[in-house]
């Protein structure tokens, strides 16, 4: 059925989530299934059994301050270990014995440009030692490295001489090993993402193109997180903006959303702005919409043509620190509706991929066809809007190429450790009605199945 389909979902796409959308059937790219798109951002104290049930991808912020002096001449990293005696293999190790697979982003924000001594020579001597110990062909602990996270400190030129570098030491260091850019835009450079430019005259030696967003609306004070659908928000469009340049100029070359999350500053049922400082309030949301949003956020960057997406953050200190400070699947070692959420997309979508739109309606209704199989599909059903609010929805099978498939089951994403509840679904013959509200919700379909 998939195949069938393409024309319907790319011109679908096209209309409803810009060109970028189209790109997945235009290209003939197929979605990943769930399992393998779900990504987390961690760090040193990530533990990978504790945060298996909500994801396969780890990426892990690489600091090369801790396996490299810049400001001396060039040196071997001492791996397995880092200048302070952390053991990567025995870390990493225990990330892949849980099920991870691990993408280094490897940042060198901890030093100023001036520090360093000799850039080029560093980088890539870093480069292909980094590669050849922790590259599929040599111990096999990460299979992507990114030329840095935001440098924004660092101007163009100083970032393209390293980062070039660094690439090149990686690529000969083990060909195997994915290279991906730092996060990117096709405009000019910023404090959070590099111009794509930066990288002419070496695009062959990355393989995947990098992206944050972050859903913000509004302007300084008075800006706000905002739902991912927001038509006012910047959340898909630099997604499809980078996606549109790669159709462009580098067809081939995955996509992926590196960071996207949401602060959840806001108690369950307070007023919007109670308690929330001025220079918080673009985090002025609660655990529930944060949980909403990661799985809706998921859902519409499927819908795009990413090939694989990582939330910000696996946890928090609690939303009395700050911004940034109230992300995690887990605060002060509390699993959150988020951690819920994704868990149930992951067990529930885990072999299904995405295959086209069926509703993107920012004032109606959302909702996305997956497949697993010819027999075996997954409609994914919520309300695009901030509060949630519930709004009715049918669905005709018959037209949506859909005939022959029945309803087998219909369940809520989780938000808590009861693992979603089961919903009863109206279903004629022909045609499948819901109520959608701010929590995905996904209608099984079984090719010739009786309801």
């Amino acid at each position: 059925m998939r195949a069938g389909k393409a024309a319907i979902s790319c011109l679908m796409a096209a209309l409803l989530l810009g060109p970028a959308g189209a790109a997945c059937a235009a290209e003939g790219r197929r979605s990943p299934v769930m399992k393998d798109f779900i990504g987390i951002c961690g760090h040193y104290h990530f533990r990978g059994l504790t945060f298996a049930p909500a994801a396969r991808h780890v990426r892990n912020y690489h600091s090369l301050n801790w396996d490299l002096d810049v400001t001396k001449p060039y040196q071997d990293p001492p791996y397995p270990f880092a200048l302070n005696r952390v053991n990567w293999e025995r870390l990493y190790g225990g990330w892949q014995e849980a099920g991870f697979e691990i993408d280094a982003c490897i940042m060198f924000g901890g030093f100023k440009p001036e520090e360093w001594v000799t850039p080029a020579e560093s980088a890539y001597g870093c480069g292909k030692a980094f590669a050849r110990f922790f590259g599929p062909s040599g111990k096999a602990l990460v299979t992507a490295a990114e030329l840095g996270n935001e440098p924004g400190k660092y101007s163009d030129e100083e970032y393209r001489t390293i980062a070039h570098a660094l690439a090149r030491g990686l690529r000969e260091g083990d060909p195997k090993l994915r290279i991906a850019t730092a996060s990117v835009t096709v405009g000019e450079s910023g404090d959070y993402a590099k111009s794509i430019a930066c990288y002419d005259g070496w695009l062959d030696l990355v393989d995947i193109l990098n992206v944050h967003t972050y859903a913000i609306d509004g302007t300084w004070p008075n800006r706000l997180r905002t739902h991912p659908e927001d038509p006012e928000g910047s959340f898909p469009k630099v997604v499809r903006d980078v996606i549109a340049w790669r159709d462009e100029h580098a067809p081939g070359k995955d996509v992926w959303v590196t960071e996207f999350g949401w602060d959840a500053h806001r108690p369950e049922g307070a007023s919007i702005w109670e308690g929330t400082p001025i220079h918080e309030r673009p985090s002025v949301l609660s655990r529930v919409q944060q949980a909403q949003y990661l799985a809706r956020g998921y859902l519409l960057f499927a819908a795009l043509g990413v090939d694989r997406a990582y939330m910000f953050w696996y946890q928090d200190d609690g939303p009395e620190k700050g911004l940034h400070n109230a992300d995690g699947l887990i605060s002060k070692g509390v699993k959150q509706p988020a951690f819920y959420a994704l868990a149930s997309l992951k067990r529930e979508l885990g072999d299904y991929a995405f295959t086209r739109v069926l509703a993107a309606d920012s004032d109606g209704v959302y909702a996305y066809l997956l497949e697993a199989d010819a027999q075996h599909a997954c409609v994914a059903v919520w309300s695009p809007t901030r509060d949630g609010r519930e709004r009715p929805w049918s669905l005709d099978l018959a037209a949506s190429g859909l005939g022959g498939f029945r309803v087998s089951r219909c369940v809520e994403v989780a938000l808590d450790e009861s693992g979603g509840k089961e919903l009863a679904v109206s279903a004629a013959e022909e045609a499948v009605s819901i109520t959608a509200t701010g929590t995905p919700r996904l209608i099984f379909l079984e090719q010739g199945r009786s309801h």
